[in-house]
C-alpha cells in the first residue's frame, strides 16, 4: 500500500506532516482557552451580562492571539507553515490509493474540506504577521460571504445545504468521542495501556467539543438560509457567544472550551505517533 510505504519509507516527509499536527494542536489549545475565558466572564455575575471579552474564540482568534504576543509575527509565520503542512497531509491522505467505497470517498472529501480550511487559517495568520495592527474575524467573514451567496434563492438553498453538511460532519465528530473511536490515524504500539487509554479519553473529550462546536456553526447557518438573514450565519466565536444567551448555554460552551483545549492536547502528545490512515 502506498501509504505503508510513505508510513514506512519516508520518515522525513512523516516528519514535516506530524509539525502540521503540532500546529494544530496549538490552535486548538488557544481558542479552548479563548472559549473557557469567556465562560467564565458568563459566570461572574461582577461583569456586565452581555460582556464576554473582545477576543474571538476560535482557531482564528488564536491566531489573533498569538499575532499580540512578543515575538508574534515568528510564531505566526511558524504557525502558518505548521498549518500549510497539516492541509498539504490531508491532501496527500485523500489522493493516495486505497478504497473506493461510500466511507472511503466521504474521508477523501472530509480531509480535501479539512485542508482547504486550514489553508485560510494559514493566509490569516500570514496576514496577521505582514502587519499585527490588522485584525481577522471568523465571525464577520462567515456573515459577509453568507449574505452574498444569499443574494438569490439558489444562493440561499446553498447556504441551508452547507449548513446540514458541517451539522452532519459535528455529529460525526461528536459520534466518534462517544465512541472513543481517536486512534485511526495514530500508532501508540509503543504506549503503556495506562498511557494510551489517557490518550483515547482525552481525544474523546476533543471530539465531543469538536462536535459540539461545529454542529452549532451549521446549525446558526442553516437558520439563517432559513430566516433568510444573513446575520444569523456566524464563525464558531458567534455560535458559542449566541449560545450563552439560552438557558443552559454556559454548560455547552464550556464543554466546547474543555474539548477545544482537550483536543489541542492530544494533538501535542501524539503528533510524534501521527501517520497517514489506510482508507
Amino acid at each position: 500500500m502506498a501509504r505503508a510505504r510513505i508510513n514506512s519509507e519516508h520518515p522525513a516527509v512523516m516528519r514535516l506532516g506530524r509539525a502540521g499536527w503540532f500546529a494544530k494542536g496549538v490552535v486548538y489549545a488557544i481558542a479552548g482557552y479563548l472559549a473557557a475565558a469567556i465562560t467564565f466572564r458568563e459566570w461572574d455575575t461582577s461583569i456586565t451580562p452581555g460582556s464576554n471579552g473582545s477576543q474571538e474564540a476560535s482557531p482564528t482568534g488564536a491566531i489573533n492571539t498569538i499575532a499580540g504576543t512578543t515575538g508574534g509575527s515568528l510564531l505566526l509565520w511558524a504557525l502558518a507553515m505548521g498549518m500549510l503542512l497539516y492541509s498539504a497531509w490531508r491532501v496527500t491522505a485523500a489522493v493516495l490509493p486505497g478504497g473506493h467505497g461510500a466511507d472511503a470517498m466521504a474521508h477523501r472529501v472530509g480531509y480535501l474540506v479539512s485542508a482547504i480550511v486550514y489553508v485560510t487559517f494559514a493566509v490569516s495568520a500570514i496576514s496577521l504577521a505582514d502587519d499585527r495592527s490588522s485584525d481577522v474575524n471568523g465571525n464577520t467573514t462567515v456573515t459577509d460571504l453568507s449574505s452574498s451567496v444569499m443574494a438569490n434563492t439558489t444562493g440561499r438553498v446553498v447556504i441551508g445545504v452547507i449548513g446540514v453538511i458541517i451539522v452532519a460532519v459535528g455529529l460525526y465528530r461528536l459520534s466518534k468521542g462517544v465512541r472513543f473511536d481517536v486512534t485511526d490515524e495514530l500508532d501508540l504500539s509503543n504506549f503503556s495501556v495506562r498511557r494510551t487509554q489517557w490518550m483515547v479519553r482525552l481525544g474523546a473529550v476533543g471530539e465531543v467539543g469538536r462536535g459540539i462546536g461545529i454542529g452549532l456553526v451549521g446549525f446558526f447557518l442553516f437558520r439563517s438560509a432559513m430566516t433568510y438573514d444573513a446575520a444569523e450565519a456566524t464563525g464558531l466565536d458567534g455560535a458559542l457567544r449566541r449560545t450563552l444567551t439560552h438557558s443552559g448555554g454556559v454548560a455547552v460552551v464550556g464543554v466546547v472550551a474543555v474539548g477545544f483545549a482537550a483536543y489541542g492536547v492530544f494533538c501535542l502528545l501524539t503528533f510524534t505517533r501521527r501517520r497517514l490512515e489506510t482508507l
